[in-house]
């Protein structure tokens, strides 16, 4: 099952935990006009077919000496998979992704402060076999967090 093929039902569940990841199965089926049955089941296939993950999202502002950063990383390609595989096992790294364009990759990194955080790209990250060249942006702040259509 992929993206393509959730029906208006599966992506209408979405939205609502969207909005609300603790939102009760039962006030999420009253609002759809279905069973609280049909949204545990289509919630529980989601999940099992990773296309759904429920998680919390921290404001990085709130919690306090955070430093949030994107690193936009330059790759060889045959080394592409190794790279994003070193980036996600560090604990830093709240986030990964591939892009197309000017960087290969980027990825969200959190530290207490800005010394952390450079002790952090040149111990860790520089080190990745397969980087060319890192570019290293300070999140200010976050307007918008959302995962989803």
């Amino acid at each position: 099952m992929t993206q393509d093929s959730l029906d208006d039902l599966d992506r209408a569940i979405l939205r609502q935990l969207e909005e609300d990841g603790r939102r009760a199965f039962r006030e999420i089926a009253r609002t759809l006009g279905t069973s609280e049955a049909t949204v545990r089941a289509r919630v529980k296939r989601m999940q099992d077919l990773e296309i759904l993950r429920i998680v919390a999202f921290a404001d990085p502002e709130r919690l306090g000496n955070q430093q949030l950063a994107l690193v936009m990383l330059t790759v060889d390609p045959h080394r592409h998979n190794d790279v994003v595989s070193a980036l996600t096992a560090l604990p830093q790294v709240s986030y990964v992704s591939t892009l197309l364009g000017r960087a290969d990759i980027c990825a969200e990194v959190g530290s207490a402060n800005n010394v952390e955080l450079w002790e952090f790209l040149n111990t860790q990250v520089n080190t990745i076999e397969g980087v060319r060249s890192v570019e290293t942006m300070a999140v200010l702040h976050v307007h918008k967090l959302r995962y989803g259509s």
